[in-house]
């Protein structure tokens, strides 16, 4: 990208990656000697977030640069969706997982860096509900999980919250009878896990839809639906290391759209809890435009 530019520099002083004293108004200051014009922004929620992308798109901004994790770049491509905004992320989260999927470097620099002289290209965004996804959602055990991670852990240890966290759970965890439909088809089976992938990682480490792509309007679907506990826990254990696809247990294929009428089944959108089921998981198809590097695209836009 050259020429003079317009951007929105946001920070989430929540972010993990975000010291205390955190100076934004240094990055502003970078950009223009950059020749791109920005204003700051600190949200206090995500629906301040929102709403920021929002004023942004509305304003005609090249670029939004998010600096946070996976839950404030969410929040931002919610406000930017459908615009000719760039969501630019700069990696300050705890996983980061849309950054690596996209080749977007680490380091405050570098990531600047990366968007001042990359390119813009258009994915799917995932729904849900009146939500989004950049990157999956999920429906059972790991919302559960997420649903009662400790925050301040969390923002000590990282992702391995969520395996202390499992820990934790796993000798109370159990499927339950599910009924979802699927192109007006209805299923019905003891659900533990379902994990609606739009990208590729799953926290971070596991490439649980292997063959996803953020560009074919589709969601890769993975279902564990173990007749007892201990097979809930097996599949999960083999999936983990890439060997359960095929198991009789495991119900896989790329949908448009799912809708789960069974009630009370918790629901977390890129590694954040968000709510329980009714609900439908749908896709967006280019419906946001996003900075990555110049050069090849990351493998996850086909």
């Amino acid at each position: 990208m050259t020429g003079r530019r317009t951007a929105t520099v946001l920070v989430n002083p929540a972010a993990r990656g975000v010291q205390r004293g955190f100076d934004g108004q240094r990055i502003v200051a970078y950009l223009a000697r950059q020749q791109v014009e920005a204003r700051l922004v600190v949200p206090e929620s995500p629906l301040e977030a929102t709403r920021s992308a929002e004023a942004a798109a509305q304003r005609g901004d090249n670029l939004f640069f998010a600096v946070g994790g996976d839950g404030t770049v969410r929040d931002v491509a919610l406000g930017l969706r459908g615009s000719k905004t760039a969501l630019a992320a700069i990696p300050a989260g705890t996983v980061n997982i849309w950054a690596k999927e996209a080749g977007i470097p680490q380091g405050l620099r570098a990531a600047l860096d990366s968007h001042i002289g990359g390119q813009v290209a258009s994915m799917d965004l995932g729904l849900a509900g009146d939500r989004c996804f950049m990157l999956m959602a999920g429906i059972g055990w790991d919302a559960e999980i997420a649903r009662r991670v400790s925050l301040p852990l969390k923002k000590r240890i990282g992702d391995l919250a969520y395996a202390v966290q499992t820990l934790r759970m796993l000798p109370g965890l159990r499927p339950r009878l599910a009924r979802w439909s699927i192109n007006g088809d209805e299923l019905e089976a003891p659900l533990a896990w379902m994990v609606l992938g739009n990208t590729r990682l799953y926290g971070g480490r596991i490439r649980l839809t292997p063959a996803a792509t953020i560009t074919d309007g589709l969601l890769d679907m993975i279902a564990l639906c173990p007749a007892r506990v201990w097979d809930g826990a097996r599949i999960a254990v083999r999936l983990a290391v890439g060997r359960a696809h095929g198991d009789r247990h495991v119900i896989e294929g790329q949908v448009p759209e799912v809708r789960i009428q069974t009630p009370g089944l918790a629901v977390q959108l890129d590694g954040d809890f968000a709510g329980e089921t009714p609900m439908t998981f749908a896709v967006d198809p280019a419906a946001l435009r996003v900075s990555v590097p110049a050069g090849a695209l990351a493998p996850i836009f086909g």
